[in-house]
C-alpha cells in the first residue's frame, strides 16, 4: 500500500514504521537472549555428560584389573568410540569458532559481539560448503557408532540413538506443491543469527555426547551380560561331621547363598531329574548299605545372555552306626611276656582324642589308633576305651581278651624233631634247639638252659653228660662224632627259657640214627 501524499499523514505513517521497527528490534533482542540461554544450557549439559562418560571409562580401567581377558576387547571398543566422538566434537567446536570470528569475534568478556549477524552462518556453512561436509561427517559417525552395538540390538539403537541427520517435515511450502525442499544446510544455517547457528551446532555436540554415552554404557553392560543375576538369599549349612555319636557336639558353619527366584535350573541327581521351584531343588532318597556312598549330579542354569552353564557336583556320605572297634592285631589273645599290638578306632572321633586302659597289665599308646599291651598273668583282661569329647571324658566301649602263656617250643637237633635221623646229619650238629612253630608272632625265640644227653652205641659203653647251654657237653662230643647207624641218643631233663623269662621243663625226646 502506497503512503498518502499529505505531509501530516506521511509523518504519521513514518512514525508507525519506526515504531514497528522498534517493536521488531525488541522481539529480536528477546529471541537472541533466549538462544543465548539455551546455548549456555547445552554447554552445561555437554560438560555433565562428559563427566559421566569419563566415569564409565574409569570403570573400564578398574574392571581390567579384575578380568583383563574379558574386559580388554570391550575396553578397546570403548576407547575407539571415545576418540570418534571427541574428534567430531572438536571439529564442530572449530566450526562454531569460525562462524563467531566471521561475525566479528568476541568481546573482552568472551561474549559474541554480533549475536544477530545473519551473514556469517550463511557464508561459512553454505558458501564455504562447511554445512554439507558436517552433514556427511555426522552421518558417517552415526553409522560407525552403530557398528559397536550387538547386531541383535542394532535395530533398537537405530531408533533411539540421539544423533540423527534429518530435515523437518515443515521443510516445504504451505501447500506442499511446487516448492523445492531445502537442503539440510539451508534448513539449519541459512540466514540464521550467529547465536542461533552456534546453539544448533552445540545441539549436535550434545547429540554426539549422548550417543557416545549410550554406546559405551552398552559396551560396559556386556561385561556382566553373561553373569548370573541373583535376587534372593538363603542359609546354607556345613556340618563338622556326617557321623556323630551320642554326647558329641555338632558344629555347623552357616552362611547365606544367593540364587534367582525367577530362573529355575535343571537339576539331575543320580540320573534323576529334580523339579526346581524358585531357583531351588530338593532331592530325597532312602539310604541303605553300610559304608561310604556318593551322590552326584549336574545343575544347568541359563545365563542372562541365553547361553546354558552347567556345574557338576559330587558329595560323599557314610551309612552305618557309630561304633568302637577294639581288635588284637595278631589274634583275640594276649600273650604273657610279649608286646601285644592292639588297634582301636571309634567312628566319628579323631584318633588323637581316643584313650585306652586295661584291667590287668599295661597298655601304651604308640600312635593314632595303635597300642601295645603287656600282661603278666594268665586269665582274662578287659580293655576300656574312652575319648575326650568337647572337654569331657566319654566311655566308648570295652572288650575282653584271653591272656595265655606263650606255647611250648619243639626240641630239635638241626632241623629234625625226635624220631629217625641220619647219623651223618646228627654228627655235624652242635647242640639242642628249641623252636616255636606256627606262632602268630614272628621272631619269638626260646633258649635252651640245660639238659642231660645219653648215647647208646652198639658194642660200646653207654655215655652221658649234662649240658648247661644248648651246646653238647664236651664229655659226649667224641661219642657223638663216632655215632653210627643203629645208635640212639636220648635227651631228658630239658629246661628252656622263653621271652617271658620263665624257665620251663620239657618232655624227654630221643633220636634213632640210620
Amino acid at each position: 500500500m502506497a503512503l498518502p501524499k499529505d505531509p501530516r499523514q506521511k509523518m504519521i505513517n513514518f512514525m508507525y514504521l519506526v515504531l514497528t521497527a522498534m517493536l521488531a528490534l525488541n522481539v529480536s533482542a528477546e529471541i537472541l537472549n533466549a538462544f543465548n540461554i539455551v546455548n549456555n544450557s547445552i554447554n552445561t549439559s555437554n560438560s555433565s555428560i562428559t563427566d559421566k562418560n569419563n566415569i564409565v571409562y574409569d570403570q573400564f580401567e578398574k574392571q581390567m584389573g579384575e578380568n583383563p581377558l574379558k574386559v580388554g576387547p570391550l575396553r578397546t571398543k570403548a576407547q575407539q568410540v571415545k576418540k570418534l566422538s571427541s574428534d567430531m566434537y572438536a571439529y564442530i567446536e572449530s566450526l562454531k569458532e569460525k562462524i563467531i570470528q566471521e561475525s566479528g569475534g568476541r568481546d573482552e568478556n568472551g561474549e559474541i559481539k554480533s549475536k544477530d549477524n545473519l551473514d556469517a552462518p550463511t557464508r561459512v556453512m553454505e558458501n564455504q560448503k562447511q554445512g554439507p561436509a558436517l552433514e556427511g561427517k555426522l552421518k558417517e559417525l552415526r553409522t560407525r557408532l552403530l557398528t559397536y552395538i550387538d547386531p541383535k540390538l542394532k535395530a533398537q539403537f537405530e531408533k533411539t540413538l540421539p544423533l540423527k541427520i534429518e530435515v523437518s517435515k515443515l521443510n516445504t511450502g504451505h501447500d506442499g506443491v511446487g516448492v523445492k525442499p531445502k537442503s539440510w544446510t539451508t534448513y539449519h544455517f541459512n540466514m540464521v543469527p550467529t547465536i542461533a547457528a552456534v546453539t544448533i551446532l552445540g545441539k549436535f555436540q550434545n547429540d554426539i555426547k549422548n550417543s557416545e554415552a549410550l554406546v559405551i554404557d552398552e559396551l560396559f553392560r556386556q561385561i556382566d551380560a553373561d553373569n548370573f543375576k541373583f535376587d534372593k538369599v538363603r542359609p546354607f549349612i556345613s556340618l563338622n561331621s556326617k557321623n556323630l555319636m551320642e554326647g558329641q557336639t555338632l558344629t555347623a558353619q552357616i552362611a547365606v547363598g544367593a540364587y534367582s527366584s525367577t530362573v529355575n535350573p535343571t537339576i539331575t541327581v543320580n540320573g534323576q531329574t529334580i523339579q526346581a521351584s524358585e531357583g531351588l531343588g530338593t532331592f530325597t532318597m532312602p539310604v541303605s548299605g553300610i559304608g561310604e556312598k556318593t551322590i552326584s549330579g549336574t545343575i544347568t542354569l541359563p545365563k542372562p545372555n541365553g547361553e546354558m552353564e552347567s556345574y557338576n557336583f559330587t558329595e560323599t556320605y557314610n551309612v552305618g552306626a557309630s561304633t568302637t572297634s577294639i581288635s588284637a592285631d595278631k589274634m583275640n589273645v594276649l600273650y604273657i611276656g610279649l608286646p601285644n599290638p592292639i588297634s582301636i578306632s571309634a567312628a566319628g572321633v579323631p584318633a588323637e582324642s581316643v584313650n585306652a586302659s586295661i584291667s590287668v597289665g599295661n597298655i601304651r599308646k604308640q600312635g593314632a589308633g595303635n597300642y601295645i599291651v603287656t600282661v603278666t598273668n594268665p586269665g582274662r583282661a578287659i580293655i576300656n576305651v574312652t575319648a575326650n569329647v568337647d572337654g569331657k571324658t566319654k566311655s566308648l566301649g570295652s572288650k575282653e581278651f584271653r591272656v595265655k602263656m606263650i606255647p611250648d617250643p619243639v626240641l630239635k637237633v638241626g632241623m629234625n624233631k625226635s624220631g629217625v635221623m641220619k647219623a651223618a646229619d646228627f654228627k655235624v650238629q652242635g647242640g639242642l634247639r628249641a623252636d616255636l612253630e606256627n606262632f602268630e608272632f614272628e621272631g619269638v625265640r626260646y633258649d635252651v638252659v640245660s639238659y642231660r644227653v645219653g648215647i647208646e652205641s652198639r658194642g660200646r659203653d653207654y655215655v652221658e653228660g649234662d649240658a648247661n647251654s644248648a651246646y653238647f657237653p664236651s664229655s659226649v662230643v667224641p661219642a657223638i662224632r663216632s655215632l653210627r647207624a643203629g645208635d640212639q641218643v636220648y635227651f631228658d631233663n630239658v629246661k628252656v627259657k622263653g621271652p617271658d623269662g620263665i624257665v620251663r621243663s620239657m618232655g624227654n625226646t630221643s633220636f634213632k640214627l640210620n
